[in-house]
C-alpha cells in the first residue's frame, strides 16, 4: 500500500498552458529510488515495477533515468526505453535531473512532472516546475523524502513497504 500525500497550498495549480500536450515527463533518480548507491539489474528492475504500479503513467510519457556512470549498465538493462543520464560524484544523478528541469522547458511540452527522488535538493526545481504550470508529483520512501520536496510539490506518493523488505 502507498501513502499519498496531497500539498493543498498547490493543489489547484495545474497546467495551463494550451500547447503542452497531454503526457508527462518522469526523472527517475534511479539510486535513490533503489534505496542504495550501487543496484543491481534486479533491483533496478523491482524499483522500476513498484514506481509504474503507484504512478500512473502512458505510452507517450517521457521517462529519463539519471544515474552514475558505474550503474548505468544495472539502470539501463533494469529500465529499458528510457533517455538515460550519468554523472559521477556526490549527487551525480541529481545535478543531471536538475538540469533537465531548469533548461529542458518541460512546461512547454508535459502537463505533469513526476520525480522519482526524495532529495532535498532537487525541491527548488520541483518548485519551479510547479510555478511554471507543470502538476507535480514527487515519488519517495518515506525515509528518503525530504520536507522540503514534499512543500515544493503538489502530491508526494510515499512508496510502501520499503524496498529493502521486499527484494
Amino acid at each position: 500500500m502507498n501513502a499519498i500525500i496531497t500539498n493543498i497550498a498547490r493543489a489547484q495549480a495545474l497546467a495551463t498552458t494550451p500547447e503542452a500536450p497531454e503526457r508527462s515527463v518522469h526523472l527517475i533518480d534511479v539510486e535513490n529510488l533503489c534505496g542504495e548507491s550501487n543496484p543491481t539489474k534486479h533491483r533496478v528492475e523491482i524499483a522500476r515495477k513498484r514506481y509504474l504500479e503507484a504512478v500512473w503513467s502512458d505510452k507517450t510519457d517521457h521517462f529519463i533515468v539519471a544515474s552514475s556512470r558505474g550503474n548505468f549498465m544495472n539502470a539501463s538493462l533494469g529500465w529499458p526505453g528510457a533517455r538515460y543520464l550519468v554523472r559521477d560524484g556526490k549527487d551525480g544523478a541529481d545535478f543531471c535531473l536538475a538540469e533537465v528541469m531548469s533548461s529542458e522547458k518541460l512546461e512547454q511540452r508535459f502537463r505533469r512532472a513526476v520525480v522519482a527522488s526524495g532529495d532535498g535538493g532537487l525541491a527548488p526545481c520541483v518548485a519551479q516546475l510547479a510555478g511554471s504550470g507543470l502538476h507535480t508529483v514527487v515519488v519517495s520512501s518515506r525515509n528518503r523524502l525530504s520536507r522540503l520536496m514534499r512543500l515544493a510539490s503538489h502530491k508526494c506518493i510515499v512508496l510502501t513497504p520499503e524496498l529493502e523488505e521486499i527484494a
